[in-house]
């Protein structure tokens, strides 16, 4: 009995200098250093704490960070949010330290990049059958303009001769100053100027009607194909 106490107390000790001594890999060059949290297969997962000459607390995937956490970075600034396999994913805050004064940069990130204060900048709320796929890009943040560019499509694809025109327009969100329309022998581009976001409206084109809420402020691009 003796030595089957002696063999059970020697096999935990083992198992635990084993697992006190077990590298848990933490996947980022800046943050390898020491960590502490849960450990899976050799690798953080779960929440832990890796400091290297970075810092980041929050929850672990596969040793990189993902899901929610904070990482600190050696001159100060930090992200709090959302991330995944090691790169900001969702939605966060970036704190930048500029002298005496910090900035705040709160929003949503895709692929470590910065997209803006919303997940979507736009919704497409209502579209009409004989619509096609409507268009709508971001093209800078200057001027705060929607261009509405409507086209003529053939029903077998192509061009239409004949010119599609915008009929009336309904503004349920936000404003804007000024429009100015061109027209052209297969479509036509109108340009609202100095528009206050969000901008939520209803453009119609006839019997067409396409509806559109743009949270986002800056000059938009939005092409409708309206189907003969």
């Amino acid at each position: 009995m003796k030595h089957f106490t002696l063999l059970f107390l020697l096999t935990i000790s083992v198992k635990l200098i084993t697992a006190q001594t077990t590298p848990c890999m933490v996947q980022p060059d800046s943050l390898k250093g020491t960590y502490e949290g849960v450990c899976e297969k050799g690798k953080a997962n779960g929440m832990g704490t890796a400091i290297g000459a970075d810092t980041y607390i929050g929850n672990f995937k596969n040793g990189y960070p993902d899901g929610q956490g904070k990482y600190v970075w050696k001159n100060g600034n930090y992200y709090d949010g959302a991330w995944k396999k090691g790169l900001k994913e969702g939605k966060g805050e970036m704190h930048l330290k500029s002298g005496y004064k910090d900035s705040v940069v709160t929003g949503y990130w895709k692929k470590d990049t910065y997209r803006g204060q919303y997940e979507n900048p736009y919704n497409i709320v209502d579209v009409t059958t004989r619509v096609g796929r409507v268009q709508v890009e971001k093209m800078g943040s200057r001027r705060n303009t929607v261009t509405v560019q409507v086209e003529s499509l053939q029903a077998g694809g192509g061009f239409s001769a004949t010119s599609a025109k915008m009929t009336s327009l309904s503004v349920i969100r936000g404003s804007y100053q000024s429009k100015s329309s061109n027209a052209m022998s297969n479509k036509e581009i109108t340009i609202f100027q100095s528009v206050v976001f969000p901008f939520r409206a209803t453009f119609y084109f006839g019997e067409h009607k396409v509806e559109i809420e743009i949270f986002e402020e800056g000059d938009w691009d939005i092409t409708i194909p309206i189907n003969k």
